[in-house]
């Protein structure tokens, strides 16, 4: 049985003054990835998006994950991403981030107020690992979505790097954001996720909610029924916004 991991991207806090995601008033959003500065990435910061970024070069971002070829790649051999190891097909990657009101269409629109949201999933349908190429996907379809992603920019995986290649029919950037409803004691993040060792999430409480989700990690094991239980409630809230079905033929 399959296990959802849950997974931080995105332009966050540390780059509030550079890049942010816009979230607008009928829910719908922008994907902004991460300035990266000093390192020019693969492909750059889409036109769509430029308006929400500023004093940075397009170029100097990490444009995963992939939402347009549905892939998503990580150094697994970091403490963050670490728990990713232990991914394998079928297994699902629920993508958060910190999202930002704007009332417009550009930089001047941003009103300041902050919402933590799931924003998309990938259903992970095959695997590549450090040292393969693009080319080793099982087929030519994946090999044509895998060479977008920004970890092949040298043509190999480098060490501790997987990409994951999702289910082009269970796989998707949720067309509104999914809130996790952080700052109410009863929001869907507090109702639905425990810490790694299985302890309570709550509000104002040890550990905080943000330090226990600052790692990859898997949240719920869909083998375990309170685990799936939890995992259900999520899936009805999502199909509700979003019209995706999060637990889809699991």
């Amino acid at each position: 049985m399959s296990k959802i991991y849950l997974i931080n991207v995105g332009a966050n806090s540390a780059h509030s003054s550079k890049a942010r995601i816009p979230l607008f008033e009928d829910g719908t959003f922008k994907y902004v990835s991460f300035p990266h500065k000093g390192i020019k990435g693969k492909r750059p910061y889409p036109a769509e998006v430029r308006p929400f970024v500023r004093a940075v070069d397009i170029y100097e971002t990490h444009f995963d994950p992939d939402w347009q070829h549905l892939t998503y790649g990580d150094g697994c051999g970091s403490p963050r991403a670490g728990a990713l190891k232990q991914v394998v097909e079928n297994d699902v990657l629920l993508f958060w981030g910190l999202f930002w009101k704007n009332n417009g269409n550009g930089w001047e629109g941003f009103t300041g107020e902050r919402r933590w949201c799931l924003m998309g999933a990938l259903r992970v349908r095959e695997i590549l690992e450090e040292g393969q190429r693009a080319t080793d996907a099982k087929s030519p379809t994946r090999i044509k979505r895998a060479r977008h992603n920004v970890h092949f920019c040298s043509g190999r995986l480098d060490s501790g790097n997987r990409v994951f290649l999702g289910c082009t029919r269970h796989s998707q950037l949720f067309p509104v954001a999914v809130d996790l409803e952080v700052g109410k004691r009863t929001g869907l993040l507090y109702r639905t996720i425990q810490t790694a060792s299985g302890g309570k999430l709550s509000l104002g409480g040890k550990p905080a909610w943000s330090s226990s989700l600052r790692s990859c990690r898997a949240v719920w094991d869909l083998d375990e029924p309170k685990s799936r239980r939890l995992a259900e409630i999520v899936r009805e809230r999502i199909y509700a916004k979003t019209g995706y079905d999060l637990l889809s033929n699991i």
